[in-house]
């Protein structure tokens, strides 16, 4: 199968640090001078990144992210993503990283939408994927579980379609797959 395109930004090594479940914010976000005009069109593409496990690459130690690029600009993103571990998972959110293939235990990224905006710092999309709900109560709740819940948000918040969440769950979970049950 052929590798998807690379290019987006995110961490690797597994679920962090444990932590005490408040969002943390990494990295500059772009202020509004950078925004641009408001007559122009803007986009927001959403990608997921999928990481192999590390120090064993097995199906449940596989590390999935998800990353905002604005208006096609690799360089300009959001990565967010969950860390900890049960039952102090929290949000994480870093700002302009750079290309995922860069990063330790890169495996894939998956395009999920592009989005429409009227200013290129609309975060429209990144407040509903914030807003997502974080399970510390389940054990078996996992950042992967976390991106399907996000894509649930996000299709019924229709910032993406049914066909367009339904086809990125897919493929990560067949990119996940491809690692050993265990």
């Amino acid at each position: 199968m052929p590798e998807a395109p690379m290019g987006i930004a995110s961490s690797t090594s597994g679920h962090g640090d444990g932590g005490n479940g408040k969002d943390k914010v990494r990295g500059a976000q772009p202020d509004d001078s950078e925004a641009g005009s408001k007559d122009t069109s803007h986009s927001q593409t959403l990608w997921i990144l999928i990481f192999q496990g590390y120090p064993r690459d097995i199906q449940s130690a596989r590390v999935t992210e998800l990353c905002i690029v604005f208006d096609d600009n690799e360089n300009s993103n959001l990565t967010i993503r969950i860390q900890g571990h049960h039952p102090n998972f929290r949000v994480d959110e870093i700002w302009n990283q750079g290309p995922p293939r860069t990063r330790p235990h890169f495996f894939r990224r998956l395009a999920v939408a592009t989005v429409e905006t009227t200013s290129k710092l609309d975060m429209q999309l990144r407040d509903a994927i914030l807003g997502t709900h974080v399970n510390n109560t389940e054990p078996d709740w996992t950042c992967q579980s976390w991106v399907g819940d996000v894509l649930t948000t996000l299709q019924d918040a229709r910032l993406i379609t049914v066909e367009e969440g339904d086809n990125a769950l897919n493929g990560m979970v067949n990119y996940i797959a491809q690692a050993p049950w265990q």
